[in-house]
């Protein structure tokens, strides 16, 4: 890799970065109600059950958070199935029950989760329809988030001679 394509990917990561902080950001200052819905990716094969949720709540360490998930295209006549689990420093509030999903309806639940720890924890949402099962993971971030650059292994920004800055990554 030519020294300018180290710089482009750089700058790139750098930017993506800044696009992340930047969204968390916006997303923090919205009221809970005003937060929009985040549309889970699909696989070709999954399931074909579509996953929506927004966090309602703000986490805190021992604090419950709501989580509102909507579920729909139901397109088997026998209906579907979600099931939770959870992260094992996030607490599931009334663990994770199997719930039917009704064929050609949209069904929105809320579920209840206690972040154990601070940091970031995954809620799992597993859909099945026609015997296809599909698995969805909504991050639950309980206090700050902890700067990638104090991640081992992250790399160390550095000073050019030209005063430029460079992300130097170690390699593995």
């Amino acid at each position: 890799m030519t020294s300018c394509q180290q710089r482009l990917a750089i700058l790139a990561l750098a930017a993506a970065a800044a696009a992340f902080v930047s969204a968390a950001c916006a997303d923090a200052a919205q009221p809970p109600s005003a937060r929009p819905f985040v549309l889970a990716a699909q696989k070709p094969n999954g399931s074909g059950v579509e996953v929506r949720y927004r966090v309602l709540d703000t986490p805190a360490l021992g604090q419950p958070t709501r989580v509102e998930i909507v579920l729909g295209k139901i397109k088997d006549p026998n209906g579907g199935t979600v099931r939770f689990s959870a992260d094992p420093t996030l607490r599931l509030a009334g663990g994770g029950v199997q719930t039917s999903l009704p064929a050609g309806e949209t069904t929105t639940l809320t579920v209840t989760v206690v972040p154990q720890e601070e940091g970031l924890a995954y809620l799992n949402v597993f859909t099945t329809q026609n015997g296809l099962t599909s698995s969805t993971s909504i991050p639950v971030q309980a206090g700050a988030a902890t700067p990638a650059s104090k991640k081992p292994g992250a790399g160390k920004l550095k000073d050019t001679a030209e005063g430029e800055k460079i992300l130097v990554m170690p390699v593995k």
